[in-house]
């Protein structure tokens, strides 16, 4: 990968830890993915120099958040254990901002993730965050889903009926009424995702296994998350549809972009 592609990641990285994550806040949930790196790196710098709240506690999102937290020489917690460690965190938003990466993220800040197969614990701390900001290069930036990633939407599944949730998912047009509106293939494409440097399928942190559903374009992010997750055995789908606040783009010619979804800026109009 260039180092051009590098830098801009870096670059939305540490303009959205500047903005977003000020002495006042407590809880910070850690994404995963390779910017989420740069993140953690200034979040190094800013330790450092004093900048952070010196209670600070950061929610990891996988094994990876977690060492790179461990390795900042940051307090690290499990969602479930903030309101153990202070009763007055015990509320359903108990985060504070939460910033991770993305595969592709569309014109509404609807977004895939998934790529590294964390995107179940991804969410559940997106979910408790008052704030969700994603961060990225702007290859990832799109229109619609599925114009630049094609890779399928990934879909965490339970490893007992994987091959029956391959077919459902496979056959979905056909089951399910209205579904060849949402996205741009008749008939999808369920690929179970294989390890790399290790016989077999990729196992996530949860102990589950990951299909890549392709789909083409995606017509309707909500729609295609909710009709995913009805099928018995889907544990979490990879479209995060209507979650994220803002989206920070590093371009290639130094300069970043930050986007909120478009029905947010007609408002403002």
């Amino acid at each position: 990968m260039s180092s051009l592609v590098e830098q801009s990641k870096r670059s939305a990285a540490f303009a959205a830890v500047d903005k977003h994550v000020l002495p006042s806040v407590r809880v910070l949930g850690i994404g995963s993915g390779s910017t989420v790196v740069y993140a953690v790196d200034r979040l190094l710098e800013l330790k450092n120099q004093n900048k952070l709240n010196p209670d600070l506690v950061c929610v990891p999102t996988s094994f990876q958040s977690k060492q790179l937290i461990t390795d900042a020489g940051l307090r690290s917690a499990d969602l479930d254990d903030l309101s153990i460690l202070d009763p007055e965190l015990g509320g359903f938003k108990s985060i504070d901002v939460t910033i991770d990466g993305a595969d592709e993220v569309d014109s509404e800040l609807n977004a895939i993730k998934g790529g590294g197969a964390a995107h179940l614990r991804e969410k559940l701390v997106a979910n408790a965050s008052n704030k969700f900001v994603l961060i990225a290069d702007s290859r990832k930036d799109s229109q619609l889903l599925g114009e630049k990633w094609d890779k399928g939407i990934p879909v965490e599944v339970s490893p007992l009926a994987w091959r029956t949730i391959s077919r459902q998912l496979e056959r979905i047009c056909s089951i399910q009424s209205g579904a060849a509106s949402l996205f741009e293939l008749q008939a999808p494409v369920a690929q179970l995702r294989q390890a790399v440097r290790k016989a077999g399928p990729v196992v996530t942190d949860n102990g589950n296994f990951v299909l890549d559903v392709h789909v083409g374009k995606i017509y309707d992010p909500p729609a295609v998350e909710q009709l995913f997750k009805m099928i018995p055995g889907v544990i979490e789908v990879g479209v995060f549809s209507g979650m994220a606040d803002e989206a920070w783009f590093g371009n290639e010619d130094g300069t970043i972009a930050c986007r909120i979804p478009k029905s947010e800026m007609k408002k403002l109009d």
